[in-house]
């Protein structure tokens, strides 16, 4: 048993060693280090830009909703 466990794991012991590289350099294309780039414009937004208040209305009859939207406005109807 030990020797057919040893046999399963010693390639994944292996292959995670066999691995001389580092990670790769992941810097962004637009690093805050550089100088050059300057500053972004930047404002204040609040997260209730676009917001409108609406009212809860009672429903109206489907027909009529339908009808309303219709292409021709349900003059084919």
């Amino acid at each position: 048993m030990f020797r057919t466990l040893l046999a399963a794991a010693m390639p994944l012991v292996l292959a995670g060693c066999a691995s001389a590289s580092g990670p790769a350099d992941v810097m962004p294309v637009s690093s805050p280090v550089d100088s050059a780039i300057g500053l972004r414009n930047a404002y204040h937004h609040t997260v209730l830009d676009g917001y409108t208040h609406r009212v809860a209305v009672d429903p109206k009859p489907w027909r009529q909703q339908n009808d309303s939207q219709a292409p021709g406005a349900g003059a084919g109807s």
